[in-house]
């Protein structure tokens, strides 16, 4: 019954997106408050709709932590099989994340877009402050980053500065 919910609000959601739809655009700009719930599902969703999938050339994904630190529930909806689709973002040519933090589903989306997008040129990471105290969260961010010789991607501390980058090795 959850589901059947679910689905039908996405449903709608989506109805009402593409009813303010402008005719024209190239940057898709979200800023999302996270409850402790994964983003990546609604991004993704989000990046499907036909005319997002074949117009944007440039994401952002402005990620804000809520105080509330809720839990998803076993088998929520925000995890669904998002992770194993793919969808062809042939215009997609910059990816901007900020206040990136180094969940699971954080990593996922990001390698999800990397494998979808054969046109981009460019990817940037910000992280949030609990990442940038992490060299764990950092290096596997320009792990995953190298595999992508072909896109200049960028990792910044919360402070501002350059972590590492495809073409200037981490330090």
């Amino acid at each position: 019954a959850y589901s059947a919910f679910f689905h039908a609000q996405a449903s709608h959601f989506k109805q009402e997106i593409e009813k303010h739809m402008v005719a024209a655009f190239s940057c898709l700009e979200l800023h999302l408050i996270t409850t402790g719930h994964a983003f990546g599902a609604l991004v993704f969703h989000l990046l499907g709709m036909n005319r997002i999938r074949t117009a944007t050339r440039r994401l952002k994904v402005v990620l804000q932590r809520s105080a509330l630190k809720e839990v998803c529930p076993p088998y929520c909806l925000c995890e669904s099989n998002w992770r194993s689709q793919t969808i062809s973002l042939d215009a997609l040519e910059e990816v901007e994340f900020n206040g990136f933090s180094g969940a699971d589903h954080e990593f996922d989306l990001l390698e999800l877009i990397l494998g979808c997008a054969p046109t981009l040129k460019r990817m940037i990471v910000k992280l949030s402050d609990e990442t940038s105290a992490s060299n764990d969260g950092c290096a596997k961010i320009v792990n995953i980053l190298k595999a992508c010789s072909s896109v200049e991607c960028d990792v910044y501390h919360s402070s501002g500065l350059m972590h590492g980058s495809q073409n200037c090795p981490s330090t």
